[in-house]
């Protein structure tokens, strides 16, 4: 016992108890060994090293354990190991810090030692649990790491845990490796990273981000990989348990197969297209619900693919349909795509439907230029009506034929200007020279020769010219060929007053110029005789009178009205026909 002071200076100290092995010249110093007493039956001697509790104004001292600096060699290590037992268990290592009432808890500090060696590397902390070494299910220990409880009432946050791997310089950041453990014949061990939970509040989030650079390009961020090697299977959520919504930003893209058993939804919001890379397959069992789909894009794939999207019923079912819009539909727009991604504009997409994959089996197609092929198969009809208003009290529903307007150009001081031309010289003109007498003006992009420039601003009349509509019977190779049969709609009404449809053939009309012509005439021959012309009325009911033919030229009010011509044709060989009145 080191001798007591009764000193009321504060620097006075009791008196130190000092255990020294002894020093040596050449050889190693003597040796400090502090052991309890052993029992030949009983239990072994504590070893209690402690320092006192100190007094009111102090506080307790120190215990260092440490080993000396090396001059040569590894310094010495620390051991602090329990002894084995013959039939219990071995003894608990517990590292405790005192609990405090007025500042931070003590922080317990475990660090390895650092190394100043060129192509070195620091030392290694490794914490293991026990080994289960029976072969009659020995397990392992377990290995618990958990931050401090907030205990408290008020609003406290529970400790944190934080694991991260070493920083480089000039080297790789070290990683950080997290895995279940491995079994011989039994199942591997499970990974789980849970968010805490809560009782009244919000559970805690579980966030999975790769690391960024700072260089900010998309091809030096990180990646997360999720079973890069050996998984089967990803799973999210569990089996039974509650069904977990999904939410993904940004583009999805799946190389594989994708299967959904029940419907997925993609909302605008959150994703704007799916894709699907390379030849794989997207099997859904219910319901997609998605506001665009489309054919690969030429980043989806390393090689150049093909961006063709291809609907198609599956094999073996009962109804092998494709049904577009069968319910909920409003609109339903076929073709058509945004030029430079400009609301509105469109360039012309060309729109092919058939029935096979002959030129034969083409049934409705529209080229790049507008154009509109429609063809039935072969002997088949093509039948264009309105539907039946039976039982509705309304009329018939019409079929209205029209073609579009046209413009030609126009003709400016008898000149013949463009439509592109004309709008130029509206907007503005730039001589060549700077005179008067310029012969050559420059018209947004557009050269202009002075005198279509005077000509346009002279004033002009525009040229229109009509789309026409023909109607022709099927050309035959070895028979006849195919009438036109123009029939008004028939009446199965018992009122005296009813009639069937008219039927009316009219030139269009004109504000300033002529009237359209009618022309009836019959098919020419090469070789035989032309066809007959024949005007008539029907024969009449039991009681009702054959209809009136009316043969008549329109009232004039410049100059003479319209002449009526009766006339048989010249003949070559024979008489000229007769006129029989």
């Amino acid at each position: 016992t080191g001798g007591a002071t009764s000193s009321t200076d504060p620097y006075a100290r009791g008196g130190n108890v000092e255990v020294r092995g002894g020093t040596a010249a050449l050889g190693s110093g003597g040796a400090v060994l502090l052991s309890s007493g052993r029992s030949a039956q009983r239990s072994s001697g504590e070893v209690l090293v402690r320092t006192e509790t100190s007094g009111n104004d102090g506080v307790s001292g120190e215990i260092s354990v440490e080993t000396g600096a090396s001059a040569v060699g590894d310094s010495g290590g620390i051991t602090l190991a329990t002894g084995s037992a013959m039939t219990g268990a071995g003894g608990d290592v517990n590292l405790l810090v005192g609990s405090g009432d007025t500042e931070n808890g003590g922080a317990v500090v475990i660090k390895a030692g650092e190394s100043h060696a060129d192509s070195k590397k620091g030392g290694g902390v490794f914490i293991t649990s026990g080994a289960g070494t029976s072969a009659q299910e020995g397990s392992g220990g377990e290995l618990v790491m958990m931050a401090g409880n907030a205990e408290g009432s008020s609003a406290g946050d529970g400790g944190r845990v934080e694991i991260r791997g070493g920083k480089a310089v000039g080297g790789r950041g070290g990683d950080v490796a997290v895995s279940g453990g491995n079994s011989y014949s039994g199942d591997g061990g499970a990974l789980i990273l849970q968010g805490g939970s809560s009782e009244t509040g919000t559970g805690g989030d579980v966030i999975v981000d790769a690391g960024e650079s700072g260089t900010h390009e998309e091809s030096k961020e990180g990646m997360i990989r999720i079973a890069p090697t050996s998984a089967s299977y990803v799973r999210i959520g569990r089996s039974g348990s509650k069904t977990v919504r999904t939410d993904v930003f940004g583009d999805l893209t799946v190389h594989g197969s994708f299967v959904s058993t029940n419907s997925m939804v993609f909302q605008d919001t959150y994703a704007e297209r799916v894709h699907v890379s390379q030849e794989q397959d997207l099997v859904i069992q219910e319901e997609t619900r998605v506001p665009k789909i489309t054919g690969l894009d030429s980043e989806d794939a390393s090689a150049t693919p093909t961006s063709t999207l291809t609907l198609d019923a599956g094999q073996g079912g009962s109804d092998q349909w494709i049904e577009i819009g069968p319910w909920e539909a409003e609109y339903i727009t076929i073709g058509g795509k945004n030029n430079n991604a400009s609301h509105g504009a469109r360039d012309q997409s060309a729109l092919l439907l058939r029935q096979g994959y002959d030129e034969a089996d083409k049934r409705l197609q529209m080229n790049r230029t507008g154009a509109i092929l429609m063809q039935a198969a072969a002997s088949m009809p093509i039948l264009i009506h309105t539907n039946p208003t039976r039982g509705t009290n309304n009329t018939g529903g019409d079929i209205n034929m029209l073609v579009g307007s046209g413009d030609t150009g126009y003709e400016c001081g008898g000149l013949n200007i463009t439509v592109a031309m004309y709008e130029a010289v509206l907007h503005g003109c730039t001589a060549d020279a700077d005179t008067a007498a310029s012969s050559a003006f420059l018209c947004g992009t557009m050269e202009v020769t002075a005198a279509q420039r005077t000509a346009v601003l002279g004033g002009c009349t525009q040229k229109c010219l009509g789309g026409a509509v023909e109607v022709s019977g099927g050309l035959s190779s070895g028979g006849v060929g195919g009438a036109v049969v123009v029939t008004g709609g028939a009446t199965s009404s018992t009122d005296p007053y009813a009639r069937g449809g008219n039927v009316e053939v009219r030139g269009g009309t004109a504000a300033l110029g002529s009237g359209g012509a009618v022309l009836l005439s019959s098919g020419r021959s090469a070789q035989r005789s032309s066809g007959e012309v024949l005007v008539r009325t029907e024969t009449s009911g039991n009681d009702g009178v054959s209809g009136e033919i009316s043969v008549e030229t329109g009232a004039s009010a410049v100059g003479d009205s319209g002449g009526i011509t009766l006339a048989t044709g010249s003949a070559m060989t024979g008489a000229g026909g007769d006129v029989n009145l």
